[in-house]
């Protein structure tokens, strides 16, 4: 990221400078989303609780299930723009695509819980099926730390089977592969950014 625009971003977080420069996507719970070339930007509200959003992301960069990031403050988070439409968009609060999708939402969970994230506040509107047909979490503003009563219905779920506990040793292994991969996943993630149409997430 070139450091003019990063700083535009940063006037434009603090005194609403440059905004005709920003494109308004959404509003959530904890800040307003906007976008710029193909990049997304929150700007966090003073009383909002998800001022980390940007060092979640960074601890899950090695997950091809959500946008990297590229910079972030205790003022704004920079990721990358991702194309599609979310969950609610296209079914509203109906369960069809969260089952078809089922397999890999819960491979989102437990790339989560590797590093150390509860993912208890998955829902429609934050999970996104991109353009290219593939499964992407845009908020992590809820992911927590602390294991709440209903995180941990959650995850007993998931790791109770022998098999899943097979399956999460198998995914920690292939987070610590070579870098070949890293490269692989990453040429991958930007192969196809330029074939979206233009369609971005809405924050919650």
């Amino acid at each position: 990221m070139k450091e003019s625009l990063l700083q535009e971003i940063h006037e434009f977080s603090l005194w609403g400078e440059h905004a005709d420069h920003f494109e308004y996507l959404a509003s959530g719970k904890d800040g307003n989303v906007y976008t710029r070339d193909d990049f997304v930007i929150k700007v966090f509200k003073e009383d909002g609780k998800s001022s980390d959003d940007g060092m979640k992301l960074h601890r899950l960069e090695n997950s091809i299930y959500y946008p990297q990031v590229e910079a972030y403050t205790n003022d704004f988070m920079v990721s990358e723009r991702i194309y599609g439409d979310t969950f609610y968009q296209l079914v509203g609060h109906d369960d069809e695509l969260r089952i078809r999708y089922e397999n890999e939402i819960q491979e989102a969970m437990i790339d989560a819980h590797l590093v150390g994230l509860d993912a208890f506040d998955l829902h429609n509107h934050n999970i996104m099926l991109t353009n290219n047909g593939e499964i992407r979490i845009v908020d992590v503003g809820r992911f927590g730390t602390e294991t709440t009563t209903l995180q941990f219905g959650i995850f007993r779920k998931l790791f109770g089977s022998s098999s899943n506990r097979h399956h999460r040793k198998h995914r920690r292994h292939r987070h610590h592969s070579s870098t070949s991969n890293h490269h692989h996943r990453h040429h991958n993630r930007h192969s196809h950014s330029h074939s979206y149409s233009r369609r971005s997430y809405s924050s919650s």
